[in-house]
């Protein structure tokens, strides 16, 4: 069993990891505020660890990070902890002998593109997607036969009871019995069971993978099948109305942001989502937003 080194044990999915991880007796966690692991320590900021304590890891896996904040405009913040910690600790890892190092990036880094394939350019968008392309190419310059670098770039999470982001506020859009206005919404997004996700990190350390990943689940869906499989698992009957074109044209003028997160595509190309290390995700949609409808319930 390796033992695994993470960063930034107070993330949702680094938590995740910990709880599924087949032995957690192999797991030390450095975090900024106590989560109860058995094997945690909390620093004050992840910049203070020394080099020492990335000594006898055979893998090092980095968490810690500011997500995307429409608020927060001070890039310097994002490029601070994104970027240049990222390095830092990348740095002190292999001086300490760590063979991997594996980086949480996201698909931010191609900013606001439908399609993701190799032929897409990455151009960020935000100061979250732009702080996490510098330091995947850093990263990856590091990388060599004694020191293996792993980028993961995710499309957005979900499961796992209650997953932050933009799925749980469809849940509680859906269970206030409203009409919606996705009857005739025919998009194509690619999201990842966090259990998918998880298992994914895990076999990239078993097999000491290097390289750009891009895990989803086996299909992409649309905002309208998503909307039908929480109405299945809350119980309710949702109405959904067709979006008329005018309508649609106000949302996207107005907000942007608003409309590719409910109407746009985001997909990955299948090439890039079947991955060199011979993954088969096993969680579906089904599977993700029942757990998280059932945390939703019981934390009502």
């Amino acid at each position: 069993m390796k033992r695994i080194l993470i960063i930034g044990g107070s993330s949702f999915i680094a938590g995740q990891f910990i709880r599924n991880y087949q032995s957690v007796d192999s797991i030390t966690c450095y975090s900024r505020r106590p989560t109860g692991y058995d094997k945690e320590i909390v620093v004050k900021a992840f910049w203070d660890m020394p080099v020492e304590s990335f000594a006898g890891f055979d893998a090092v896996i980095n968490f810690a990070a500011i997500v995307h904040r429409p608020e927060e405009k001070n890039q310097e913040l994002y490029d601070e902890v994104n970027y240049r910690m990222a390095c830092v600790l990348a740095q002190k890892a292999r001086q300490a002998g760590v063979r991997q190092f594996i980086q949480m990036s996201t698909i931010a880094v191609f900013g606001t593109a439908s399609r993701i394939s190799t032929a897409t350019p990455e151009m960020p968008r935000t100061y979250y997607g732009s702080s996490k392309l510098k330091a995947d190419k850093e990263l990856l310059a590091m990388s060599d036969h004694e020191f293996k670098t792993v980028i993961i770039r995710p499309p957005m999470a979900y499961g796992g009871g209650m997953a932050p982001g933009n799925m749980m506020r469809l849940i509680r859009l859906v269970n206030r019995h409203i009409p919606l206005p996705f009857g005739s919404t025919r998009n194509r997004r690619d999201f990842i069971n966090v259990k998918n996700l998880i298992e994914f990190i895990h076999l990239t350390v078993e097999k000491e993978a290097e390289g750009i990943f891009y895990p989803t689940d086996k299909e992409p869906y649309s905002t309208r099948n998503v909307i039908e499989v929480i109405s299945e698992q809350l119980g309710v009957h949702t109405i959904n109305l067709p979006s008329p074109s005018l309508f649609l044209r106000m949302v996207e003028k107005i907000r942007p942001d608003l409309y590719q997160k409910l109407w746009g595509d985001v997909v990955i190309d299948r090439q890039l989502a079947l991955n060199s290390i011979g993954y088969e995700p096993r969680y579906t949609l089904e599977d993700g937003i029942r757990e998280m409808v059932e945390s939703f319930k019981q934390r009502k």
